[in-house]
């Protein structure tokens, strides 16, 4: 994506991370709950960026982040 454009393709979220379920409240009030523990965000203003390219795990990446998720506890 364009640089210059990058702005043009941001949404701004409020973001709560809270007991293991991350919630994202839209500017409309909409709201989003996602059940994921990660300690790495931090609740607060924060900005989706919309791409046509997805920077998802592999599958093994991803089975390995759900291994994790279930020997934690989900903690």
């Amino acid at each position: 994506m364009d640089t210059a454009r990058l702005v043009d393709h941001q949404i701004r979220v409020e973001v709560n991370n809270q007991e293991g379920v991350i919630t994202l409240t839209f500017s409309d009030g909409q709201i989003v709950q996602w059940p994921v523990t990660d300690s790495t965000i931090i609740p607060g203003p924060m900005y989706l960026t919309l791409s046509p390219r997805a920077e998802l795990p592999d599958k093994a990446a991803l089975a390995r982040q759900v291994l994790k998720e279930i020997l934690q506890g989900g903690q």
